[in-house]
Parts: C-alpha cells; sequence; structure tokens
C-alpha cells in the first residue's frame, strides 16, 4: 500500500513496455483515452488531451475568423493613442513564458524525470499549448492596433477571454487529483517535486494572465476610439496624460533626455562620464567583498592554532576605506565619482537651459503677449533642477540598486541554493512594487502642489511687473489678497 512504491512499479512497467513495443503508445501502459476516473481523480492523459484541445482548436477556429475580419473591416490605430502601460508588455512576456514552461516540463519528463518515455499525449499537450499561447499573442497585438468599425468594446475580444477562462479553469482541475496517492500533490520525490514546481508557476502565470486579459491594458480605451477621426484628440490625450500614470510615458521621457547626458562636443567630458560608470560598477563589487572578508576574518579566528591574519584585515580595511559608510561618510570612490560627475552636471543643466530658452524664443508672439512670467520663470527653473537630479537618480539610485539585487541573487544561488536567491528576489521584487505604488500615489499631490506653486509666483511677479496698471487703479489691496489666496491654496 505504500505510494512510493507503487510509483517505483508503474514507471518501471512503462519502461518495460516502451522497450518490447516500438509503436509509441498515447497513454501510460493499461490506461486510454476514454478512461476518466482512475484511483479517485482524473487521468492524466484524458486530462492533458482535453484540455490543450479544447482550448487549442477553440483559438485556432474562432480566432483565425476574428483575423479574418479584422484584416477585412478593421481599421488601424494611432501611433499616438496606443496606451503605454508596462502592463501590455507583461501580458505578451507572461504569454511567451507559459509557452517556455509547456516546453521545459516536456524536456524535463524525456530526459530527466522519464528517460526515453515518450506519450502520445505529452506531444499533444506541449504542440498546442505552445501554439495555441502564440497565437493568442497574435490576437492580443491585433486588437491593440486595429479597430473594428462596431461598438466600442471595453477591452479584449471575447475569444480571448474564454480562452484564458479555459485556461484557468483546466489548471484548477488539476485540484480535483488532491487526494490520488500516485499524483505530485504528496512531493516525496525529486520527480514529484520538479512536477509540483511546474504547477505552481503555470497556475500563478495563467492566473496573472487571466487577470491582465479583464484589466486589457493594451487595448485603446472608449474615449480613444471615440475621438480617432476628432482634430482635438491630441491635446485631450495630453490632458489625460498628465492626470494618469507617471510610468505610461516614462521611458519615451527617459529617451528624450538621456541626449542631455552624454556630451558630444567634449571628448574629455565623455571619458569622464565612462570612469564615472566604471566607479560605479567598482563600488557595487566592492559592496560584495566587504561581507566576504568579514566573514574570512571572523573565521580566522576560530582556526588552531590562531594566526594573526593582517593580510585579510588590510584587505578589508582597503575595501571600506574605498566604500566608505560610518562616521567617515562617502567613500573615495564615491568622493571620486561625484567630483568627476560636476563638470558633467554642469553639461547637462548648461544645455537643459539653453535648449529650454531657444524653444521659448522661438515660440509665436501671440503666446508671449498672453504669457504669465512668473509661472514660465518658475517652471523653467524647476525643469531644469528636475531634469539634473532625474538624471542622476536614474544613473546613481535606480541602475545600482537594480545591479545589487541581480549579484545578491546570484551569489546565494551559487554559493546556497536556488531558495535564497528566490527569496533575496521575491523581497526585492515585493519592495520596488511597494515602492512604485507609494510614488504613484504621492505623484498626484505632487503635480497639485506644482500647479498650485506656479499660480502663485505667477501671481506675485505679474502683479509687480504690472505695477502700473495695479496702482492706476488703487488695486493694491486686491493683488495682496489674491497673492494670500494663491499662498493657502499651495499651503493646502
Amino acid at each position: 500500500n505504500n505510494p512510493n512504491y507503487k510509483r517505483t512499479e508503474a514507471r518501471c512497467s512503462e519502461k518495460r513496455v516502451s522497450s518490447v513495443t516500438a509503436k509509441m503508445l498515447y497513454c501510460p501502459p493499461n490506461i486510454t483515452i476514454s478512461t476518466i476516473w482512475l484511483d479517485h481523480g482524473i487521468s492524466e492523459c484524458f486530462m492533458a488531451t482535453t484540455s490543450s484541445v479544447v482550448t487549442g482548436v477553440f483559438i485556432l477556429i474562432f480566432g483565425t475568423i476574428q483575423l479574418w475580419m479584422y484584416r477585412k473591416y478593421g481599421t488601424p490605430v494611432s501611433h499616438d493613442l496606443l496606451p503605454t502601460s508596462p502592463l501590455y508588455y507583461l501580458q505578451i512576456f507572461i504569454t511567451f513564458l507559459i509557452c517556455a514552461v509547456a516546453l521545459l516540463r516536456f524536456l524535463l519528463q524525456v530526459i530527466v524525470l522519464d528517460p526515453g518515455i515518450i506519450y502520445g499525449y505529452m506531444l499533444v499537450w506541449t504542440s498546442l499549448s505552445m501554439v495555441s499561447f502564440m497565437f493568442s499573442a497574435l490576437l492580443v497585438w491585433v486588437e491593440r492596433h486595429f479597430q473594428l468599425p462596431t461598438v466600442p468594446a471595453r477591452g479584449h475580444g471575447l475569444v480571448l477571454l474564454l480562452f484564458w477562462t479555459f485556461l484557468f479553469s483546466s489548471e484548477n482541475l488539476t485540484f480535483v487529483n488532491l487526494g490520488r496517492n500516485d499524483w505530485w500533490f504528496h512531493p516525496t520525490t525529486f520527480s514529484d517535486k520538479v512536477e509540483m514546481g511546474l504547477f505552481v508557476s503555470r497556475y500563478v502565470l495563467s492566473m496573472l494572465l487571466f487577470g491582465l486579459g479583464l484589466r486589457a491594458p493594451g487595448v485603446v480605451t472608449t474615449q480613444d476610439y471615440l475621438n480617432l477621426n476628432d482634430s482635438y484628440r491630441v491635446p485631450l490625450r495630453d490632458e489625460n496624460e498628465n492626470s494618469g500614470s507617471t510610468w505610461r510615458t516614462a521611458w519615451r521621457r527617459t529617451k528624450t533626455l538621456m541626449p542631455f547626458l552624454w556630451p558630444k562636443k567634449s571628448f574629455m567630458l565623455q571619458l569622464q562620464v565612462i570612469i564615472c560608470i566604471l566607479l560605479l560598477l567598482a563600488g557595487r563589487i566592492i559592496n560584495l567583498f566587504v561581507p566576504i572578508y568579514n566573514k574570512l576574518i571572523v573565521d580566522s579566528m576560530t582556526t588552531t592554532p590562531l594566526y594573526f591574519r593582517w593580510d585579510l584585515i588590510v584587505t578589508y580595511v582597503g575595501f571600506k576605506f574605498l566604500q566608505g559608510g560610518g562616521t567617515g561618510g562617502m567613500g573615495a570612490l564615491n568622493n571620486l565619482r561625484s567630483f568627476l560627475w560636476v563638470r558633467i552636471q554642469q553639461y547637462t543643466t548648461r544645455e537643459v537651459e539653453v535648449t529650454l530658452f531657444r524653444h521659448l524664443h522661438g515660440l509665436s508672439l501671440r503666446w508671449h503677449l498672453s504669457r504669465k512670467t512668473g509661472e514660465v520663470l518658475r517652471v523653467m527653473d524647476r525643469g531644469t533642477d528636475s531634469i539634473t537630479n532625474l538624471l542622476n537618480y536614474i544613473l546613481f539610485s535606480i541602475m545600482p540598486t537594480l545591479v545589487d539585487i541581480a549579484i545578491a541573487v546570484i551569489y546565494f544561488v551559487t554559493l546556497f541554493n536556488a531558495w535564497f536567491g528566490l527569496i533575496v528576489f521575491t523581497t526585492m521584487a515585493l519592495y520596488i512594487a511597494a515602492t512604485i505604488i507609494v510614488t504613484e500615489w504621492r505623484t498626484k499631490f505632487q503635480r497639485s502642489m506644482n500647479l498650485a506653486d506656479n499660480a502663485t509666483k505667477a501671481r506675485s511677479v505679474d502683479s509687480l511687473l504690472n505695477f502700473e496698471t495695479v496702482k492706476y487703479y488703487g488695486a493694491e489691496s486686491y493683488e495682496v489678497e489674491a497673492y494670500r489666496s494663491a499662498v493657502l491654496d499651495y499651503q493646502k
């Protein structure tokens, strides 16, 4: 009655049958495709065949019909109207990742878990899964870039929604076999642990794909669809972007700012940029070696006979001198990088200010006659400072953090095992997600504060520039109260 003995005996029987018969079996020995209920659960051969055939045939048939309709009646969507949400790219990435997991499961079953044993249902499940998911990615791309002349949809089409529903439902049906002793819900062997890990991966990915499918982050909204032929849709789009997510156009804005970081006109400044990046990488590597040498020093005090490891101490002190920290502030590497970065930061500030000033003089006379000088000056000052701080933050805060996470994951996986690396990666991923959510929540308040600050500066500067008009009409009290009201709005 031992479950492990039953599984071992069944696999030995499978190998004997496979060696005797030259013809490939579709299901394992003593099991047919018509065998649905087996040992208080659903047969794996029947479940894999049914789920893959139903989902694959459904999306291939009805998806082809949908592609034909888009090809005949669809109109391309303007590139300016396409949402730039990172969730769309995550949706595509998860789709292809599920394909990779399906192929990985087949290879592990054939090469590692049960070497040389291949059944027909395994080929059917793997091939149909990969084809159907790649076809679904094509449908997602078509629904994003084309629109039908019908009532605007609120998300993805019915074909994709049903496909993702079938997929998630089939993964949930696996829990019917929770009571079977010969399945991998009770992992006792290496094969059971691998199958359990693959199932958890498929379940989580299919659940995320189902949720993203309902969200439809890459599909054009109803308002954009109704404004396709509106000549004023671009300003409306800009207004929506200003009140929407910060991350929707983050990559496009970063690409716009990056040329200001590279000094095209000075070879010496370019060399300083490269040196700063090398110093940054050296600092990341030293951050890894400092705790390692700390460990070696502590371990050296437990050896017998006891030796004074002056070499480890000198090396550790040298690393701490380069790294910095404690009461000494920044280390030698950070101080040298900051010193070299001063000229580069001056170049960035100069180029941004000159470009902005040239842009203002290139505007029309009507704009200059109706401008608010105080607001323009405040926007210029804040914009220049923000661009400089943003470039420094991306290069010296965000990128080093990502590099540290990658180094930590690789180090823990290499020195210990994959679970330590997974724990570090999951923890940092949750931290980054929480940081993004909090930043997104704070951004709307920062925008409101910036607008109120602009109004305050515009009120004060314009009032002083037009002092003659204020004196002619005796409006000193009115201007003071208006300025007081603007300051109160800013402080709120």
